[in-house]
């Protein structure tokens, strides 16, 4: 009886711990590194969400930039031009926002919204960019992020 016991705790210590299922195959695929040039592109949309006095928002998240609100509610219009083809034009992007003082209203992206009494609210930069050919490890259909600050130009 004794020996029983001690093999059914034994067997109960080489199994796996309880409550836990075994590993269901490989786990996801780490991203390979993007190519310099890839780098500098998402680079360059990236640097604008590290400026000083910039908050991020994603669609539906409500943020203070500074004693203002403002929370994006749409994406109205997305024709910028890919970050990897060179176009004539730029595009633009329209985004519904609701912003304390203001109500909901449009912003363009480097349009500057006039807020009553207080210095005008920017978008300054919407992620991700938009691609043609999206390079390995970019999820072009990431959840929007976008850039508020407050002030004069860019």
């Amino acid at each position: 009886m004794r020996s029983l016991w001690l093999l059914l705790v034994l067997a109960g210590c080489a199994g796996a711990p309880a409550g836990t299922d075994p590993p269901a195959g490989p786990g996801p695929r780490p991203s390979p590194p993007l190519s310099e040039e890839h780098q500098a592109m998402v680079d360059s949309v990236e640097r604008w969400f590290r400026v000083p006095g910039t908050v991020t928002a994603r669609l539906g998240e409500e943020v203070a930039v500074g004693d203002v609100r403002v929370r994006p509610l749409a994406v109205l219009e997305d024709s910028r031009c890919p970050i990897d083809v060179e176009c004539v034009w730029a595009g633009r992007i329209r985004v519904r926002v609701a912003v304390s003082g203001v109500g909901e209203t449009e912003m363009e992206l480097h349009r500057p919204l006039a807020v009553p009494g207080r210095e005008p609210l920017r978008l300054t930069a919407v992620a991700p960019p938009r691609w043609h050919r999206p390079p390995p490890g970019i999820d072009p259909n990431a959840a929007a992020r976008f850039a508020f600050r407050r002030g004069g130009a860019d």
